[in-house]
């Protein structure tokens, strides 16, 4: 099965495993959900529990998919007495270009953010993320968010869970849910260099940064590090030396990446609100698959 194909695939996402549903399968009832605000705590035990990527962004806004009819005694986490069945972020890029690039008429990190995570469980029927993202939108536009820009990984990602269970994302995404909200396609971002861990999951260049500045969140990115097989760090050893060395004592590798595909979606209450988001780049034809999308690989 191929996430996110055209062809209507949709990708579902529990314990970090992922599911598809295809959308001639049907059965989505928007009587049956509501969108919510969320407060942070469960919208990242939600995300870290079952998003293949656990990490959790900075996040300015984040919202809740219930599911008004299951309610509290089918498992899972509850919210008002609802089971939550999906969570939609919306957060801050590590590079303010990201949203003045694509929305330069906008403030960024208020007007402008990034739709940073998108995660909806198995039991939500085909088409459930338009009316999740559409939901979310609307609740930030009265936050006076105008624009938000997001993106699509098309390069797979996988790890071995310690039952056996390969979670990750298997063929990667084109961002047909965005597609469908006939989002603006911009293009490709900047193309970079990622670390990949033995676990296949990838370190971001923002916990790298946190790491090297001695930020919050550095203990973590070295522990994680460490739990790899790393050798601790020394008091007060040089921490771009260590983490070099450490890289190499487990075998991270190093792998060119094209750039994620750019979407651009405009947020209002009303098409005057809407109008604001003024796109500083040429819309482009939405992407296709292809037999040869994603790394170039570099050891």
């Amino acid at each position: 099965m191929a996430a996110g194909r055209a062809e209507g695939w949709t990708q579902r996402w529990s314990g970090g495993v992922p599911t598809w549903r295809h959308t001639s399968q049907g059965g989505f009832d928007r009587r049956r959900y509501e969108v919510v605000e969320l407060a942070e705590a469960p919208a990242r035990e939600y995300i870290q529990e079952n998003h293949y990527l656990s990490g959790w962004p900075p996040a300015v806004h984040r919202f809740g998919l219930l599911d008004l009819r299951a309610g509290g005694g089918e498992g899972g986490q509850v919210v008002d007495g609802q089971l939550l069945v999906g969570v939609v972020v919306l957060g801050v890029p590590m590079n303010r270009r990201a949203l003045t690039g694509v929305f330069p008429t906008l403030e960024p990190y208020s007007e402008a953010l990034e739709m940073s995570r998108v995660c909806l469980s198995p039991s939500v029927a085909s088409n459930g993320e338009s009316f999740a993202v559409a939901g979310a939108l609307r609740l930030a536009a009265g936050y006076g968010v105008r624009g938000v820009v997001t993106y699509a990984d098309p390069v797979a990602r996988l790890r071995t869970l310690p039952d056996g269970r390969t979670a990750g994302s298997p063929r990667g995404h084109l961002g047909i849910i965005y597609q469908a909200l006939s989002a603006t396609y911009t293009g490709r971002g900047t193309p970079r260099t990622l670390i990949v861990l033995p676990d296949g999951q990838v370190l971001p260049a923002r916990s790298v940064a946190k790491f090297l500045a001695g930020d919050s969140g550095a203990d973590g990115v070295e522990r994680r590090i460490v739990a790899l097989g790393a050798s601790e760090r020394a008091a007060g050893a040089d921490r771009r030396r260590w983490l070099h060395t450490a890289l190499e004592q487990i075998g991270a590798k190093r792998s060119r990446h094209q750039g994620n595909h750019r979407y651009a979606l405009a947020v209002g209450r009303n098409r005057a609100e809407r109008s604001r988001a003024v796109v500083g780049r040429p819309s482009l034809a939405y992407p296709k698959w292809t037999e040869n999308q994603g790394l170039d690989v570099a050891y």
